[in-house]
C-alpha cells in the first residue's frame, strides 16, 4: 500500500471511529442529528473498507475524499454559523473536533493526490 493509500484509509478510519464515538451523545440531545454522526460512521467506515479491499479501483478513494470533505464542511460551518434546529448558538471549537478536521484534511490531500496521479484510470 503506498502512502498516499495508508493517509486516506488512516483518515476514514479516524472519521468513522470520532462519529461512532460521539454518536450516543447526539443521539440523546437530537434524534436527527444523532442519526447524521450513525451515518457518517457507517458511510466513512465502509469507505475506508473498500479503499482498503480494493486499492486497484479509484471510486472508494474518489468517494472518500467527497465524504471526508463534506464531514470538514459541515464541522466548520457548525463552528461558524448557528444552524437552529441544530443549536440556536454556533457551536464552539473542542479538541476531538480538531483533531477529527486535521485527520480528515490529510486524507482529503492524501486522497486527491492518490486520484490524480492515476488520472482516474483505475
Amino acid at each position: 500500500m503506498d502512502r498516499q493509500t495508508g493517509l486516506l484509509l488512516a483518515a476514514g478510519s479516524v472519521a468513522a471511529g470520532v462519529h461512532a464515538g460521539l454518536a450516543p451523545e447526539h443521539l440523546r440531545e437530537w434524534a436527527p442529528l444523532g442519526a447524521s454522526f450513525v451515518a457518517a460512521a457507517v458511510v466513512a467506515g465502509s469507505l475506508a473498507t473498500a479503499v482498503a479491499l480494493r486499492p486497484d479501483r479509484i471510486w472508494p478513494a474518489r468517494t472518500l475524499v467527497l465524504v471526508l470533505t463534506g464531514l470538514v464542511s459541515a464541522y466548520l460551518l457548525t463552528r461558524i454559523v448557528a444552524l437552529p434546529p441544530l443549536d440556536p448558538d454556533r457551536e464552539p471549537l473542542d479538541t476531538i473536533g480538531l483533531f477529527t478536521v486535521a485527520a480528515e484534511l490529510a486524507g482529503v490531500f492524501a486522497g486527491l493526490r492518490l486520484v490524480l496521479s492515476q488520472g482516474g484510470n483505475r
